[in-house]
């Protein structure tokens, strides 16, 4: 079994993937950024609505960098 199975749901977007995207499904876009020499990593994303004029962006957050 593939590991990223167990994490991502269906349908997951990736190059050669056959299934056609429709109005009405939602997707999360992410990214992880990992450093991995310092054992760091940080994930961006975002959760998007396709519609029949494009996508809507769902979330409301600002994505400017915080630092605690």
């Amino acid at each position: 079994m593939n590991v990223s199975n167990l994490c991502m749901d269906w349908p997951m977007l990736y190059t050669g993937n056959p299934y056609e995207i429709r109005t009405g499904n939602v997707f999360f876009m992410h990214m992880i950024l990992m450093d991995s020499e310092n054992q760091l990593a940080m994930n961006l994303g975002e959760t998007y609505l396709v519609t029949e004029k494009g996508n809507e962006r769902l979330g409301n957050h600002k994505f400017d960098l915080v630092v605690l």
